[in-house]
């Protein structure tokens, strides 16, 4: 949350007054939120269906048909895709170290909006909406989520809490934000 509000602060000339450049300036938050959804994908778990046969690049064969089922959650975790520390919160994964620019991840290994010809229509859209939430929020309120550790999820075809999500929030202001 520091490094987000950080970033607000340095590149918002006020809350209330956001263009499109100023927004698509917010690098750290968009990496923040795309780790978040890499970490707690909308869709755990997605089913496909096959049309006709099919063989995997390690010699799986699947019978035309057949439902195959890709674990979003699961692949995040996994550290031969991700990393030794794929299971850790890291927005810096998705920023170039030299640049401190937002670096493109293929959407088959970050797949929070799907891939290919079933890629999300509204991806840019609900990336837009997320940032100027975000921006709403920790433009006037510090968020303390209470016991982080205890947080649970609800497996499904989306991925809810599972039971409350107890917050504290405070109000704050920043420079230029208030």
């Amino acid at each position: 949350e520091a490094a987000i509000r950080k970033e607000i602060i340095e590149k918002l000339s006020e809350a209330n007054a956001k263009t499109m450049e100023e927004i698509n300036q917010l690098v750290y938050l968009e990496a923040a939120l795309k780790e978040t959804l890499r970490l707690h994908p909308s869709v755990p778990i997605e089913p496909k269906h096959t049309l006709h046969d099919a063989t995997l690049s390690d010699g799986t064969f699947i019978p035309a048909g057949s439902t195959v089922s890709l674990s979003n959650y699961g692949m995040a975790r996994m550290s031969q895709v991700w990393g030794p520390d794929a299971e850790e919160f890291r927005p810096e994964r998705w920023l170039d170290p030299t640049t401190g620019k937002l670096i493109t991840v293929s959407a088959y290994k970050f797949s929070s909006f799907n891939a290919g010809p079933r890629l999300c229509l509204g991806k840019n859209l609900a990336m837009l909406e997320m940032k100027l939430v975000v921006v709403g929020l920790l433009s006037r309120f510090h968020l303390e989520v209470l016991n982080p550790e205890s947080v649970t999820y609800d497996l499904s075809l989306t991925l809810p809490v599972k039971g409350s999500l107890n917050v504290t929030i405070s109000r704050t202001s920043l420079p230029r934000c208030a």
